[in-house]
């Protein structure tokens, strides 16, 4: 992945290198089952270095042959819809049942915290480290958690407390009211905003379908199961405009 970036003394081009690997970490893990979750840690934080180390080789050789400067590797699990490419089957692996369970949020804030250690280790200069995305559409067995219902809105929205992303790639009935969205949204900016971290909503109101059914995007944006949304109505809230005040993160200053 290549990038450009301009200011006084710095080079017209840089090479920044993305990588993954979501079943990398998985088969790491089969090696350890019924070990202690210590060993576990550092079962991930061992294989996000050599993956990320094998990143800076790749980045440096090409930098090297284009006569450019290498930049910054960033390690991020990100799933397909491939089986054996899911971030689901990794917390399985670490042994949930089912991605869902009880534990869930628990399991992935391991997981994004041993991989951030194990990728900042492993390079001089790293970028992102957004540990692990968990896109419903794009993750074989988050898929199958979904339409066996194991695995709701409200346990992700749990998840991406801890995770680098908000709601992502997940499907709605096409008929959800705009308020309703909007009310997702608040609920992500509000996580984001009290942890100091980066969240989104890229939630897909399914014109003419409803839970239960499915809808495809095709290639890597996968298939994405229509998901139930609280029918509870955050009207009123949200029609009251205005601006929700900044919260205090301090008092030190």
């Amino acid at each position: 992945m290549a990038g450009a970036f301009h200011g006084v003394g710095e080079a017209d081009k840089v090479i920044n290198v993305g990588i993954s690997g979501p079943g990398v970490v998985k088969r790491a893990l089969e090696q350890v089952k019924g070990q202690p979750i210590d060993t576990v840690s550092e079962t991930i934080k061992k294989t996000a270095f050599k993956v990320t180390r094998m990143g800076q080789l790749v980045g440096n050789v090409a930098a090297e042959r284009l006569h450019v400067p290498f930049g910054i590797v960033d390690l991020s699990l990100a799933p397909t819809p491939n089986e054996g490419d899911s971030v689901a089957e990794i917390l399985e692996e670490i042994g949930l049942e089912s991605v869902g369970a009880p534990g869930t949020t628990a399991a992935l804030a391991l997981l994004n915290d041993a991989v951030k250690k194990g990728g900042v280790m492993a390079c001089e200069h790293v970028g992102g480290l957004s540990g692990a995305f968990i896109p419903v559409s794009e993750d074989a067995e988050m898929i199958r958690a979904v339409s066996a219902g194991r695995l709701n809105i409200e346990k992700l929205e749990a998840m991406t407390a801890v995770c680098s992303v908000g709601l992502d790639m997940i499907a709605i009935p096409g008929d959800t009211p705009a308020e309703t969205i909007s009310g997702m949204i608040a609920d992500e900016a509000a996580i984001g905003v009290i942890n100091n971290k980066t969240t989104a909503v890229r939630v897909i109101p399914a014109v003419g379908k409803k839970v239960g059914e499915s809808i495809d995007f095709g290639g890597l944006f996968g298939t994405a199961p229509i998901m139930p949304v609280n029918t509870n109505s955050p009207k009123q809230f949200v029609d009251r405009g205005g601006r929700i005040p900044s919260p205090i993160h301090s008092f030190k200053n």
